[in-house]
Order: structure tokens, then sequence, then C-alpha cells
């Protein structure tokens, strides 16, 4: 299954968005947009889906309000499915989980004589792990009253209590073994008889007993769901089939005595497991195990988790920290297949922690293929995909979408001159008179070469190519609902760059020097050594220039270079270089 579309209306600051790129499940989705795109206000709407409605507070009405607010799914499986003020279907398929900052400010009120000041300070918000924690139950597993029960040779018994401590086991149990073969009668019949054979040796050694026991084949023959069960907990407790046998019966004869009971004491297992899993894992994540205890607790029925004052640690590990637990809170959670939106939470750790990001999200993923359900991650970010392409996550893995429209467009014929970067049979020549600033005084021609590699032949010439890039520059400039080519503007910024540091070189050799030197950061650099004034925004207008001369190509480079090229500081940093 697969989400085709999102739509969304009048939530917050979206009066009407529809993301028409495939949600794919199982994977992480980026979602890209700059910043005042509308990220938050699309996490709001999945988390203003209530039961049974969409369920906006007043800060998150949309002003003016044009309409109802509404959420619209459509499905691979070809079913749409929405919420609205009045109904949500959504919910009915997908639990929904959303990741947000946790920050609250809270105030103390102090009172000094008549005076009344308010003391603020930052706080974390508590996370609900689980919000109704099941009614205490255990087993009602006894040894004494099972030998009792066994009877006079109840000496050949193994205690096993420690299998209802053990809740993978309990629940391996559950998934494979059908309990109903045990509630017929021919079940007791075969229990008593196989009891008394085996009572009516109990004036020999539990050895000789177990003997008896196998050379008569007592537990074989009854039903295939004891032979099951008889294996589960020979594996587990690492015994022999004899003992195995004895202790599948000590197993049977629980369960059929709790009845209802049992699935009550199963789910308080499940519970008690979780809470180890989850306490052991902010053990291993606590960053300051010397001054915090971070534990879960249990307040009025709910299971949570309590943090530190939000000054008393680093935004960095309290961020990672809280993001890990609203992780934990997802999968314990989410009975059937889930939705977990991620607001810009990730954008500001640091390399170690965005490692640890990736890894609990994969964790995360993992664990629901495993139990044949399906989730799909979300990441609000406006970060180049570039940087979590290759910084963390597998690339397979995942799935970008960019959110903004945009006019540009990297043409395949400009790609392709960029791919060819390092052709033996050009390379010289582009580096000296494409890729870089070259004063013009030698003729260039290298149409026959661009016609042999498939090239344009039209840029054979430099001055062609230049012509060129420049047009597409004033497009991009002047001309904002027009088509541009992003990769062509890269290409002018960075000639522009060196031909302004190029003509305030007074020296014949300090130029001839700067257009020998290899790279746009060295020949600035280079340029500083005969004191030319480099302003700060050439060097940081690398962001732009840099990295897609080097790899256009090999990927499409069009809507992560125009997430920057389209920002008004960026734009304005560029028209100023020809003012």
């Amino acid at each position: 299954m697969v989400i085709t579309k999102i739509e969304i209306n009048n939530i917050k600051g979206i009066e009407h968005l529809v993301v028409n790129q495939n949600i794919q499940p199982n994977r992480p989705n980026i979602l890209v947009a700059p910043n005042g795109f509308g990220k938050s206000s699309l996490a709001i709407a999945f988390k203003a889906l209530k039961a049974n409605k969409i369920e906006l507070r007043a800060e998150e009405e949309p002003l003016p309000r044009k309409g109802e607010p509404s959420v619209t799914l459509s499905l691979s499986t070809g079913h749409t499915i929405s919420a609205n003020e009045n109904s949500n279907e959504i919910r009915d398929c997908f639990a929904i989980h959303v990741v947000t900052n946790s920050l609250q400010p809270t105030a103390k009120a102090q009172r000094f004589g008549k005076v009344v000041t308010a003391k603020a300070s930052m706080s974390i918000e508590p996370t609900v792990i689980i919000k109704n924690t099941p009614c205490k139950r255990v087993f009602d597993y006894s040894f004494t009253k099972l030998k009792q029960t066994f009877g006079n040779a109840y000496k050949i018994l193994t205690d096993i209590s420690q299998l209802y401590s053990n809740f993978a086991f309990l629940d391996k149990v559950e998934k494979k073994i059908n309990i109903h073969p045990f509630t017929l009668k021919q079940y007791k019949y075969w229990e008593e008889k196989v009891l008394s054979t085996i009572n009516s040796y109990h004036n020999e050694t539990s050895k000789l007993i177990k003997e008896h026991i196998i050379n008569e084949s007592m537990f074989i023959g009854f039903c295939q769901e004891f032979q099951t069960l008889s294996e589960l907990i020979k594996e587990e407790l690492i015994l022999e089939d004899v003992d195995a046998n004895l202790c599948a019966w000590q197993f049977i004869s629980v369960k059929l005595a709790m009845r209802g009971d049992y699935k009550k004491a199963l789910k308080y297992a499940e519970y008690l497991a979780k809470r180890k899993k989850l306490d052991n894992t902010l053990q291993e994540i606590n960053p300051f195990p010397d001054r915090f205890r971070i534990r879960s607790k249990e307040k009025n029925r709910s299971l949570i988790i309590e943090w530190p004052k939000a000054h008393l640690i680093s935004s960095g590990q309290r961020d990672i920290l809280v993001f890990i637990a609203q992780l934990i809170e997802c999968e314990y959670q989410s009975g059937n297949n889930s939705i977990l939106i991620i607001d810009e939470f990730f954008d500001y750790l640091d390399d170690a922690n965005v490692v640890a990001f990736q890894y609990y999200i994969s964790t995360l993923i993992d664990s629901f293929k495993k139990d044949k359900k399906i989730i799909f991650p979300i990441l609000l970010t406006h970060l180049d995909p570039n940087y979590l392409k290759h910084f963390c996550f597998n690339d397979t893995r995942l799935n970008i979408v960019y959110l903004k429209q945009t006019n540009a467009q990297v043409s395949d014929k400009m790609a392709k001159l960029v791919a060819n970067r390092e052709n033996d049979l050009i390379r010289q020549n582009l580096d000296a008179h494409y890729f870089h600033y070259s004063n013009g005084t030698v003729n260039i021609d290298m149409s026959d070469q661009f016609a042999e590699l498939g090239l344009n032949k039209d840029w054979g010439q430099p001055s062609a190519f230049v012509k060129k890039i420049n047009r597409e520059l004033r497009t991009y400039l002047l001309q904002p609902e027009d088509k541009y080519d992003p990769l062509a503007v890269c290409f002018a910024v960075r000639r522009r760059i060196e031909e302004l540091v190029y003509c305030n070189l007074q020296e014949k050799e300090h130029q001839e020097s700067f257009l020998s030197t290899h790279g746009t950061r060295e020949k600035l650099l280079e340029a500083q050594k005969h004191n030319v004034s480099i302003p700060e925004t050439y060097f940081l207008l690398g962001i732009i220039y840099n990295h897609p001369l080097h790899i256009a190509g090999n990927e499409d480079l069009s809507k992560p270079l125009s997430l920057k090229l389209d920002n008004p500081s960026i734009k304005n940093m560029i028209r100023k270089l020809w003012e």
C-alpha cells in the first residue's frame, strides 16, 4: 500500500495543499520545503486528527478561515479516506503519531508582600508512552500446587516459573499454540490415563520413572499441539524430551485453570516487558546518568517519562532523548498500520545524534515490518536532501518529496556537459574556459569534439556558452515566472565572481597566476595574497556553485538547487554581483 496523494485544506497556514508524489511504506519519506512554506502546518493537520474528527485549537485555526478544515489521503488500493470537523475515516485505517518540539513555557508565581511576580522557565512536556496501562494480573503458577495435582510421582517435575517472566516465549506460544484441543474431553481422558500410569511408578527413582515414560511413549499420540508446545519449552529451557513433555503438561494446566484471566496476565506481562525495554533504552541513551535518573513511571494509569528541566541539559541531548522516547511511544501504541510525522526534529542535531536519529528510525521501521505492519515515516525538513542521502540514510531506502513547485529545470545538454567534465578529449579546455572565467584572449573552438561526444555543438566556442548561461541568469533574476536552468546559473555565478576578482588584480603576472590556479576557492585565496579584498559573499556562494558543477549528470539537481536559489537572501546576494 502506498499513499498516492495528500490533500489538506484550511489548517493553520495551509489554505490548500496537494502532495501528489507517492509516500512509500516502511521507508523514510523526506518532505522538503523552505522555511515558511507550511511544513509545521502539515504536522498540525495530522496532529489534529482525533478519534472521530479534526479538532483544531484556537491558534491552529487559519486566518482568515475560508472553509472547513479537512485532510484527505488517496491510497494505491483505490480507496480515499478523509477527515473533517464531523468525521475521521483516517483513524480507522492508521494510528497517527506526530513528533514535534516538546518544550513548553511554565511560570511559577511568587509573592513578595502585595507584589506577585512570575518566574518563567522552559520545561519538557512529559512523554506519554502508554495511555492506559493494563490492570495488574499475574500468572497463577504454583509449583507446589501442581505437584499436588500431579500425584505421588511429583518428584519428576521441573519448576517452570521462569517461563512466566519471559514475554517473548509467552508471545511465541500464544501465536503458535491453539488451546482448543486441550479443552476437549479427549484431552482430559488422556491426561488422567497418563498421570495414573506415571504415578503407579512413584516408588521408583526419577530416572526410572522417566525411562518408563519414554519406553511406553506416554506423551506421544494425543495431538500435534502438545508436541509443538513441548518443542518450544525444550528449546527455551534446554531440556530432554521427557522433561519438556512434563513442563508442557504444567503449562497447559495453568492456562486451562486461569481461563479468561490468562489473557489478562499475558497482557500485563507484555506491558512489563515493554516497560523494561523502555527503561533499558533510557539508561543506554542517558548522557547524564550521574546527574539524572531517567526512568518511566506510572501516573494516573498512564506510563510516562518525566524529563529534567530544559535548562539543565543541552538542546541536542534533550532533542534526541525525547525523540527516541516518542518513537518508542509510536511502536508501543500502534496496534495496526501507522503514519509517523516528524517535524524538523533532526535539523539541528550534531553529527553523532543524526546517526542515532537514523538508527532509531530504521529500527522502528524494521519492528513494524517484523510484525507485518506498515508505517509511513514522514520527515519534514528544510535541509538539502543530499545532506541526508550522503550523510546518514541508505540511498535505497530514502524517498524524497519536494513540496514546493519550482520553475527550475536542469537541461539535458547542461547536465551532459558537466558529466563529461573529466573526459580527456575536452577536460583541459572545459576547465579553463567553461567552468572558470577566462579573459577571452585565446580563441577556442571545440565544435568537433563536442559533436563527437554528443554534446551541444553550438557551445563549441566558449563565448556561445557564456551567452547561454547569462541568458539563463537573466531569466532567473528578472523573469521569476519563466523556467530557468539552475545549473546554468551556477556556471554564471562562479564565472562572475572570478571575473570580478580578476579585474581587481593590477599586475599581469598576478592575473596569469590567478587564471592558472585550479579551483575557485583557491583562486580567491591566491588573489588575497596580492592584497585584493574578497567580499565574504564570494565564499558564501560557494555552497551554490561548487557541489553541482562536480556531480551534475549523475542525478537531477533541479529541485535541491532551486531550493537554495529561490531563497530571497541568496537571490539578493547573486543580484549584487551584477550591480
